[in-house]
């Protein structure tokens, strides 16, 4: 597998330039949000902004706080879980431009 071959700092690594990747994300989603509600003052919008307000705090949480130890199994679900973030909110982000 991939990720067997980056051995254990390149997962923590990678995990950590997809951590940036998300709050870059995240970012663009505030942005469109806090523009639309300059624009249209409802909560729906503000719900948008708190969740992404609250996604950010998770994603710099992550980056600061690594997780202890060097058990491959952890570091690779990290990632794993990252990559789903990350194309989770470029879904978001993408659907959020476009409407």
């Amino acid at each position: 597998m991939v990720l067997e071959l980056l051995g254990n700092a390149g997962i923590k690594f990678a995990a950590q330039l997809v951590g940036i990747g998300n709050i870059i994300l995240l970012l663009g989603l505030l942005y469109f949000y806090i523009k639309s509600y300059r624009e249209i003052k409802i909560g729906f919008t503000l719900g948008l902004i708190l969740f992404v307000l609250l996604l950010m705090l998770q994603s710099v949480f992550s980056l600061i706080s690594p997780i202890p130890g060097n058990n491959l199994s952890i570091n690779t679900h990290e990632f794993i879980g990252s990559v789903i973030e990350f194309i989770a909110l470029t879904i978001l982000l993408i659907i959020t431009w476009k409407y």
